[in-house]
């Protein structure tokens, strides 16, 4: 009996002591408020993850998507964080041949939390959402959005 009280105290302790709360991507309420910073464009696809703390400086912590992108149309990528995590991190536009250490754009390029992409060849691209280089010591949520803003002829 004293063996399953001890089982029951350590258990409950490792549950409840725990300092990390189990969170999951963002909330749907953050994904609309940031679809709806894309201006005139319109809404196609969220990109919705969870960024665990960053261990080390070499870790590579996010999520990466594929997307199907069409020629002579311009796109909108947005990225948002919640607050104090603005400059942490970078969502990055990529594909086979130019790999995400030389993306086509990215948040981080274009110095703000959006760009534009006009697509010059029908084809399969990638979309990360990652923390910078040398950032992210807390964990957090992110969403980037994909829009149609028109085509271009």
């Amino acid at each position: 009996m004293k063996k399953i009280a001890i089982l029951i105290a350590v258990t409950s302790f490792f549950i409840f002591a725990s300092g990390e709360k189990a969170q999951a991507q963002c909330k749907q309420q953050r994904v609309y408020h940031c679809a709806r910073k894309g201006g005139n464009a319109i809404y196609l696809r969220d990109f919705n993850t969870k960024l665990k703390a960053v261990r080390s400086e070499r870790s590579i912590n996010g999520t990466k998507w594929p997307v199907v992108l069409n020629r002579g149309t311009r796109y909108r990528f947005i990225l948002c964080t919640p607050s104090g995590f603005g400059n942490d991190v970078k969502l990055t536009l990529f594909d086979s041949k130019h790999p995400e250490t030389r993306p086509w754009n990215s948040t981080e390029k274009s110095g703000g939390n959006m760009f534009d992409f006009i697509c010059k060849r029908s084809g399969v691209y990638y979309v990360s959402i990652r923390f910078k280089q040398g950032k992210g010591k807390r964990k957090t949520c992110a969403v980037g959005i994909l829009s149609f803003v028109g085509k271009n002829q």
